[in-house]
């Protein structure tokens, strides 16, 4: 189908979005219209839907996905889970596990449905103009009515004291010189739980949180409803882009108490020493991939403002080897420093004894693979996980501890990230005790 411009993406996104939740596997990948930072990448919003599930080896997980790719020169859709990192490197993950989700799940959709930043809408697939005039007469209303059924208390891996303790161990380490810097995180998990309509759900978040890298997947029982602000890696022809996050302040009440809560993130040397290490890291990583001579630092410390907290977010590019592929850039900067810390093996395998569970998909990486080796993936933060068969639902939160970590002010920060989900969350189970009651 030739590209169409759109008169009005508003109204086509809404339609296009609701339409294609109802196939299985789908994956959206949604701007939200925010144009993240100093790259905006190929899409402001790409789509795709139906299809079937890649089948990967057990070992070699990346390989096998590349090989597939290679062999279909198709798009594929899909996670790249955190324990792919044992792949990437000599390390292991033996802690519990809340889903047993595989290290690594993609699809080949039937139809891939793009929208440039200049509304130029393009569908490919079998019977593009029909899906096309479909989605044109779809009606663009979600279900009004979603329920959430809950039978167990919310489990948190870290409370307060454990969350303090969690950083002190850190510290400790630290002062050992054994790492610099290392992302602490804590799972919050729903079991016996039932959700309605996941799309919906995620329409509930993206208009309470809307984020740049938000995204919306299911195949088979995953589910992952993601407001995430953060690009993992994009690769546009031979141009690498990571922009990680390091630095947050919370939205103030007042247009003057967000300027005070920006000016103390941009100047903050805590925040700045955080950033600037995760920075490095993602040189040295690109380094191995690059061009000699083509890594550099695009912008350094900016802030940027999203619908529940300020960030402090650094852009780095390089240009890729002629003689790589996305295959080895995934290899050598997955996973993204800022959710592991410095120096990044080591913050690894303490991360490993620290941490009370399994991250499995969380601060993994959600996204797309054209058929011509261009890329774009998010981190997956500020996300929910849902497993339809299993009845759980979990989402994660956590923050960089360095050596100036102020115990108090790391659990707030943690918090502060959550309250979208856990507003979202306890609203559905809130109604669900007022309507037992009146029974």
């Amino acid at each position: 189908m030739a590209p169409i411009y759109l008169n009005n993406y508003q109204e086509f996104e809404a339609k296009a979005k609701l339409f294609a939740s109802n196939f299985n596997p789908c994956c959206i990948l949604d701007s939200c219209e925010i144009k993240p930072q100093l790259n905006k990448g190929l899409y402001k919003l790409v789509i795709g839907f139906g299809g079937q599930e890649v089948s990967v080896s057990e070992k070699n997980q990346l390989d096998s996905l590349y090989s597939s790719w290679e062999i279909n020169k198709s798009w594929l859709f899909g996670v790249l889970g955190y324990n792919l990192k044992n792949e990437t490197e000599k390390l292991s993950s033996l802690n519990d596990k809340c889903f047993g989700w595989p290290d690594l799940s993609f699809f080949i959709p039937n139809i891939v449905i793009t929208v440039t930043w200049n509304n130029e809408l393009n569908i490919e697939g079998v019977d593009a103009s029909l899906i096309f005039d479909t989605i044109n007469k779809y009606k663009s209303e979600a279900p009004s009515i979603n329920h959430i059924i809950c039978s167990s208390d919310l489990l948190a891996d870290l409370d307060k004291d454990n969350h303090k303790d969690g950083v002190n161990r850190i510290k400790e380490e630290i002062l050992n010189g054994n790492v610099y810097e290392l992302n602490l995180c804590s799972r919050f998990l729903y079991e016996n739980i039932s959700v309605g309509s996941a799309y919906s759900l995620y329409e509930e978040l993206m208009e309470i949180s809307p984020a740049p890298f938000s995204a919306y997947f299911t195949l088979n029982n995953k589910y992952v409803l993601s407001a995430s602000p953060e690009r993992f890696l994009t690769k546009k022809n031979n141009t690498l882009i990571s922009q990680p996050i390091k630095g947050t302040r919370p939205r103030g009440k007042t247009n003057e108490d967000d300027e005070v809560f920006k000016s103390d993130l941009a100047s903050n040397k805590k925040d700045q020493a955080e950033n600037v290490m995760i920075v490095d890291l993602v040189r040295n990583d690109m380094a191995r991939v690059a061009k000699p001579g083509s890594v550099k630092v695009n912008e350094l410390f900016g802030v940027y403002s999203y619908s529940h907290v300020h960030q402090m977010v650094s852009t780095i590019s390089s240009e890729l080897d002629k003689s790589l592929v996305w295959l080895d850039a995934i290899k050598a900067l997955f996973p993204m420093g800022s959710m592991t810390g410095a120096p990044k093996i080591a913050a690894m395998q303490f991360i490993e004894e620290i941490e009370l569970t399994n991250r499995e998909w969380y601060s993994g990486a959600l996204g797309y693979i054209d058929p011509f080796g261009n890329m774009d993936f998010n981190v997956l933060i500020r996300s929910i996980f849902y497993d339809l068969l299993q009845n759980k639902l979990a989402y994660y939160s956590g923050g960089a501890i360095t050596i100036d970590s102020d115990t108090d002010e790391e659990y707030l920060e943690m918090t502060v990230k959550a309250k979208a989900i856990d507003s979202l969350i306890l609203k559905y189970l809130f109604n669900q005790i007022k309507s037992f009651e009146k029974h």
